[in-house]
């Protein structure tokens, strides 16, 4: 599955060699995980109403010191896939310009309205949550939209824009 990153979520992790004699053992071997969470004051904190987590490899192309660059890019994923009981999309590789079959996308309150997560119909069917963390009135959901999926919000419905590179608000909501 070829998977566009649109947006992340807030809370990044990484994982190392536990070999701390090896000099390269924070590189070497690494991996870097990526789910939703809220700020709350100056920490980020994980409210998992559904738990996942993406993950890039050494291998993968990514550069966790600038994981912005990441942002527009298609990689080769496996999954998503449920270990237990957690979604998980590991992003293999980076590949050339091509058109993907699935868009990463984190959504929050803040930016993109309420959304009611209980009620039925607040996406499509083929919108796959990865990570979602609530508390209160506030979320953070990041989520694997379809070329035609949409997510509805207070705001209006949410779909891929045309040039396929961000989220943007439907015209007509129905």
């Amino acid at each position: 599955m070829h998977v566009r990153v649109i947006s992340f979520g807030s809370n990044w992790w990484e994982m190392h060699s536990r070999a701390l004699d090896d000099s390269l053992c924070f590189r070497r071997n690494a991996a870097w995980f990526n789910s939703a969470a809220l700020r709350c004051g100056r920490r980020i904190r994980y409210f998992a109403a559904y738990s996942g987590q993406i993950r890039f490899n050494l291998t993968s192309g990514f550069n966790p010191e600038f994981p912005a660059r990441a942002l527009g890019r298609t990689y080769f994923c496996s999954g998503p896939n449920q270990y237990g009981g957690k979604a998980h999309l590991l992003f293999v590789r980076l590949v050339a310009e091509t058109a993907p079959d699935a868009w990463l996308v984190t959504l929050s309150s803040g930016v993109h309205g309420a959304i009611e997560f209980t009620k039925p119909g607040w996406r499509s069917a083929g919108v796959q949550p990865i990570s979602i963390s609530m508390r209160g009135g506030r979320y953070e959901a990041m989520l694997l939209f379809g070329s035609s999926d949409w997510v509805q919000s207070g705001l209006g419905r949410w779909i891929i824009g045309s040039d396929g590179r961000r989220l943007v608000l439907a015209e007509s909501t129905n």
